[in-house]
This record gives C-alpha cells, structure tokens and sequence, in this order.
C-alpha cells in the first residue's frame, strides 16, 4: 500500500500558495511533456492521492491516455470508449490511487477558453479540488488549475519529486514497446549508464586512441630530428677542436726564441708544450703584421738552425711580438649553423576536450525533457552524462535559471 509522506527529493515549479500543495511524479510529468509534443488535441486522466487539511497536498503518481477526445461546440468531448479504455489501464497498471484530475494538451484556442474548460470538467469531474493540467500549444503556456465550487482557479506553482515508479514505467513501455530500454525499471534518471552512453564514452575512447597515436609518430619525428641535430653538433664541435689545434701549431712555429730544444731536436717547454718567446716592443699593426710575418717566420728558421749547429743565434733587430689571439682572430672561423632546437609537441585536435554547449533551464524542464528536445527521442538516454559533466551529486533537481553543460 502506497503511504503518503512528503518526499525529500524535490524540484519546486514557480510559487507554492499556502492552502494548497501539488506534487508530480517525474515520470507522469515526462509522459504528459511527450503528449505536448505531439501536438493535435490529446487528453487523459491524473492518478494518485490527496489528503485535505492546511494545507491542502495532492500527489500525482501517474497519467493514462485518452484514446480519443472530440471537440464538439467550442468544449472538449470524451466519448464513453475512452473512459472505458482509460479504467481498463488503469486497473492493469496502477494501484492504491484516484483519479485526481485530467490533462489536455491542445492548439485549439476555443477549448482553452475558461468557460469551456469549466463546461469539460463539470460534465467529466463531480469531486472538488481536482486539477487540471493545460499546455495552450497555440500560445505555448502552460498552466494548472485546481477546480472548486467558485470554479478554476490557476495554481501559481507545484513541486517535481523524484521516488522510483514501476508501475508508471510499465504504463509507458507497454504504449511504446520499442524504447523498453529508455524505460528500463529503474529509477527515473537515477540509473545504470545505457546503451547509448556506452557508445558516447566509447567514441570518445576511440577519439583518445587515434590522439596517442598521432602523438607516438610526431614524438618519433622529434626524436629523429633530434638525433640528426646531435650528429651535426658533434661533427661541428670536432671540426673546430681540429683547425683551433692547427692553428696553435703555426704559432708555436711562428714565435720561435726561447724554446728547449729535445734531444730529437724538436723545441719543446717543461710540459711538452711550445713556449712562445715574448720580446719586448711595439705591437705592430694588422698590415705590418701581415708583410712581417714571411720575415719573423724566416727568423725563427735561422734560430733553430743556429741552435742546432752550437752557434749563437743572432738577434734580429726587432722581432714582432705575435700572440695567439691576434693569430686566432684572422683566422677565419665558420661554425656550421645547426638546425633549432624542436618545438615543443605539437597539441592535436584529438588531445582536445570534447566541446559542450550551454543550455539554461527554463520553468518547466526536467533533465529527461531537455535531452528529448535537444538529442531525439533517445537522448534522455544521456542524463547520467550530463549529470557527471556538471557535477551534479543530485541528479534530479534543477532550478530554474541554472546552467547546464551538454555534450555536442
């Protein structure tokens, strides 16, 4: 037996008056959203509880379909078929509840008006407090009424709540046997992820994968790259290590003077190494250097040959004075330009997030509602995704106003 207790996951619906409380299943509020968008002229009995007192509460736990309504002189007709037909579900699906109203989803103004809306429930509807839920799909309002002896009266706002209804699923997939999955009994937007999530992470998976992929060939190119600039590099430095040694050696010939000579005859210093004799004097220019050079170098022949034969050396009038550096410095130097350093890896498209729009939720959504609007008659298939995107620990409750990312 179905007790009645205010539930805890609710969605409140514009202004909730004081003497009168109504709450709406979500499911019976999605298969009325369905019926709206069918568009025609549909109608079909409320079913659930209410309990009088201040204030007033109604509970609306489901919905069953006329299977016809005429309009006959500006008022809605049901004809005793469908009543017949609407009693028959409802003793096969639901149990413990009442009929607590009836809905009409119409785009004929004439049945929208209050003097027929009043004539309709009067001749269908004799309990008082019974409601009326209206979609005017020609002005694209929607609106509830609660009827009592003065008449309708338009409700300014009634609560959404969430509690699992098995016997509202089973109504809905025996109307539409091909999305038992959509259905499946569970609760409502509270579910295991389905079939088409499934394929919504796999596809992005296999986005994933082809990005690891492009990024593995671009890495190696790098790599290669890398290599090859490490070769040059190398080659390079060797060449200049060679023609720097080339060079010390001519100068070490060129200075001459004050070297030791070995017992093989070769001039060398305490360490193995040429010693460049210093003389004192003026430093010649780069032009005098130049025609003194052949002269300086001839000099140094005859020292060496004078070492040899024991006879002293005869001093040169003035020897120019030549450093390494000035020597180093006409020689020409090209370093081979290595190729730049590698960018850093590139970013492709598939190591991008996948994009989502921006939805802003309006008076009367649900999450099921906006997934059937925006991705078909599947996409409230996708609420568990949208409820992860937007980190969302209460799947079911949304206000309005409030922003939600959707995937593309």
């Amino acid at each position: 037996m179905w007790i009645m207790e205010i539930p805890r996951n609710i969605r409140q619906i514009g202004d909730i008056e004081n003497s009168f409380q109504l709450y709406v299943e979500d499911y019976a509020a999605t298969f009325i959203e369905k019926i709206k968008r069918r568009g025609g002229t549909a109608a079909g009995l409320l079913l659930g509880k209410k309990e009088k007192g201040d204030p007033a509460v109604m509970f609306i736990r489901g919905a069953v379909l006329f299977e016809q309504v005429e309009a006959e002189e500006g008022r809605t007709v049901i004809p005793a078929s469908s009543w017949s037909r609407a009693y028959e579900e409802m003793g096969d699906y639901f149990k413990d509840v009442e009929v607590c109203g009836w809905f009409l989803c119409t785009g004929d103004e004439s049945l929208t008006e209050p003097y027929s809306l009043q004539k309709t429930h009067g001749e269908n509807f004799k309990d008082e407090d019974q409601i009326l839920f209206l979609w005017d799909s020609a002005r694209e309002d929607e609106a509830v009424y609660r009827f009592d002896a003065q008449g309708p009266h338009r409700l300014r706002g009634y609560y959404i709540y969430y509690e699992r209804n098995d016997q509202m699923q089973e109504y809905m997939v025996s109307r539409e046997p091909a999305r038992k999955t959509e259905y499946a009994l569970t609760p409502a937007l509270r579910g295991t992820a389905d079939e088409a999530a499934k394929q919504f992470r796999a596809v992005m998976d296999e986005k994933k994968d082809k990005g690891k992929k492009s990024v593995s060939g671009v890495l190696r190119a790098v790599r290669a790259a890398a290599l090859l600039c490490g070769i040059g590099f190398g080659l390079a430095a060797w060449y200049r290590y060679d023609r720097m040694q080339a060079v010390r050696d001519v100068i070490a010939v060129i200075a001459g003077g004050n070297e030791e000579t070995a017992e093989d005859g070769t001039a060398e210093g305490e360490g193995g190494q040429a010693v460049i004799q210093e003389v004192p004097g003026e430093l010649p220019s780069s032009s005098e250097a130049g025609e003194e050079a052949p002269e300086a170098s001839s000099a140094g022949a005859e020292s060496e040959s004078a070492e040899v034969s024991g006879k002293p050396e005869a001093e040169p009038d003035s020897e120019p004075e030549t450093e390494p550096e000035a020597e180093t410095d006409s020689e020409p130097e090209t370093e081979p330009e290595t190729e730049s350093e590698p960018e850093t890896e590139p970013e492709t498209e598939a190591q991008a997030e996948p994009a989502y729009r921006e939805y802003r939720v309006r008076i009367g959504d649900t999450l099921s509602s906006i997934c059937e609007e925006l991705y078909g008659e599947h996409g409230s298939s996708l609420v568990r995704e949208i409820c992860r995107l937007n980190d969302m620990e209460n799947a079911d409750v949304i206000y309005e106003g409030q922003i939600l990312l959707l995937p593309e």
